[in-house]
C-alpha cells in the first residue's frame, strides 16, 4: 500500500520485509508529531543473525513502506540525520549494524511531490501530475467518508436524545410510599444510582452539544470543507495549499470518528450505568412497597375472622 494513502498508525505495525533476516520489519506510519514522515524499527535478528544472512537495503524498506525513493525529503538513520542525497548514495547497499546503545530505527520524512536531489534533477511532469491526483483521490475517499460517518452521528444523536430523555424522568426524588418502605441499603442505592444518571446525563449531553455546534455542523468548520470540495476539488485542477487541504480533510474525518467513538461510548455507559442501574434499583424498592401492601391487605382480609374467633370465645 502507498504510504499516502495508509492511515495513521495507533500502535506499532508488522510489515513484511523479503529479503531481510527477519522477515519484517515494524513501522509507525504518520505519528501526530510528525504526519508527513514514518519511523521504522528493525527487529534485532537482522544484525545478529548469521553474516551470510542479508540485511535489508533502504531501497527494500521504501518498498514494503510504500514509499518512492524521490518522495524522501530527510532520512534520520539510528539518530544521526542525512542529506536526501547520501539517501540516493547508498539505496542499494545493506545497513551497517547501529552503534553500542543506539535504537536500530530509521526515519523517513515524505514530501508531497518528488523531492529535488543534489544533482538538480525532477521529477517529470507526468509523474507530478499522477501524485496531484492520487491527493484527489485521497481527498475523496475522506470526504465520502465523512458523509457516511455524519449519517451515522445523525443516528447516534437522536439515540443519545432519547436516551436523554429516558434518564431525565428516571431521575426523581422517592415517594412518600417508597421511603416509607424501602429499607436504608434500598435508599443508599438510589442515592447512588441517582449519581451515575447525572453523570450518564452530562456526558449525553456533553456529545449532544458537540455534536449541534461542533465540526459536524455549520457552526464548526463543515461549511467550508463542503465549498472546498466542491469547488477545488470536484474541478481536480492543482491549486495551491493543496497538501494542507488534503490534511484538513483527513483530520476532519478523524474527529468525527472520535467523536462517533464518545458517543457510542457515552450512550452505553448510560444505557449500563445509568438507566439499567437505576431501574435495577426502583424495582427492588417496589418489590418492597408490594410485598407491605400484601401484607396489609392480608391483615386486612383476617381482621373480621379474628374478630369472629374473639366474639365466640
Amino acid at each position: 500500500m502507498s504510504f499516502f494513502a495508509r492511515p495513521a498508525s495507533t500502535e506499532w505495525e508488522q510489515v513484511p520485509l523479503p529479503g531481510s533476516t527477519a522477515g519484517f520489519c515494524w513501522a509507525w506510519f504518520k505519528p501526530t508529531t510528525a504526519p508527513d514522515s514514518v519511523a521504522v524499527r528493525l527487529p534485532s535478528e537482522t544484525f545478529f543473525a548469521a553474516s551470510a544472512a542479508p540485511r535489508p537495503s533502504p531501497r527494500q524498506i521504501l518498498h514494503a513502506i510504500g514509499i518512492g525513493p524521490n518522495h524522501v525529503t530527510a532520512w534520520t538513520l539510528y539518530g544521526t540525520s542525512f542529506d536526501p542525497s547520501v539517501f540516493a548514495a547508498v539505496i542499494d547497499q545493506p545497513l551497517p549494524p547501529p552503534p553500542a546503545g543506539a535504537n536500530a530505527e530509521l526515519s523517513i520524512q515524505v514530501g508531497a511531490f518528488p523531492a529535488t536531489h543534489a544533482s538538480g534533477a525532477v521529477a517529470s511532469s507526468q509523474a507530478a501530475g499522477a501524485e496531484v491526483g492520487h491527493i484527489f483521490d485521497m481527498i475523496d475517499t475522506d470526504w465520502n467518508l465523512t458523509l457516511l460517518l455524519e449519517k451515522h452521528l445523525v443516528l447516534l444523536r437522536k439515540q443519545l436524545s432519547n436516551m436523554l430523555a429516558r434518564i431525565t424522568t428516571i431521575d426523581r426524588d422517592l415517594n412518600p410510599e417508597e421511603r416509607m418502605y424501602a429499607d436504608r441499603q434500598a435508599k443508599n442505592d438510589w442515592q447512588e444510582a441517582r449519581r451515575w444518571l447525572k453523570d450518564s446525563a452530562a456526558k449525553l449531553t456533553r456529545y449532544i452539544k458537540e455534536h449541534d455546534t461542533g465540526d459536524t455542523s455549520n457552526a464548526g468548520k463543515r461549511e467550508w470543507f463542503v465549498k472546498t470540495y466542491e469547488q477545488l476539488v470536484v474541478p481536480r485542477r492543482p491549486f495551491p495549499d493543496l497538501i494542507q487541504v488534503q490534511r484538513n480533510f483527513e483530520s476532519h474525518r478523524k474527529r468525527l470518528q472520535i467523536l462517533q467513538t464518545n458517543m457510542t461510548t457515552a450512550l452505553q455507559f448510560a444505557t449500563s450505568e445509568g438507566e439499567r442501574r437505576a431501574q435495577q434499583v426502583l424495582e427492588r424498592i417496589a418489590r418492597s412497597v408490594r410485598d407491605k401492601r400484601a401484607k396489609q391487605r392480608g391483615r386486612r382480609e383476617n381482621e373480621p375472622i379474628r374478630r369472629r374467633h374473639l366474639d365466640s370465645e
